[in-house]
């Protein structure tokens, strides 16, 4: 389930998505009883603009935490 993205200035869930950078480490799946025990674990940054208060952020998601999405005001 995907976390609901919300501008941090004015709270509103209205964006357009500029472009993302993600990282590149390669992370094998490796399997021990159905379950992988190697997840993915590299980090996507994604540069928004809000569409409500025209401001522009960014948020991270991915890495050690799955669907971890932390915002930063650019």
């Amino acid at each position: 389930m995907s976390k609901l993205i919300k501008c941090p200035y004015c709270g509103e869930s209205y964006y357009m998505e500029h472009y993302s950078t993600t990282t590149a480490m390669y992370y094998p799946p490796i399997w021990k009883n159905g379950v992988n025990i190697n997840p993915d674990r590299n980090t996507s940054t994604t540069y928004c603009t809000c569409m409500n208060c025209k401001k522009d952020f960014t948020y991270y998601s991915g890495g050690d935490e799955e669907n971890e999405v932390t915002f930063m005001p650019i």
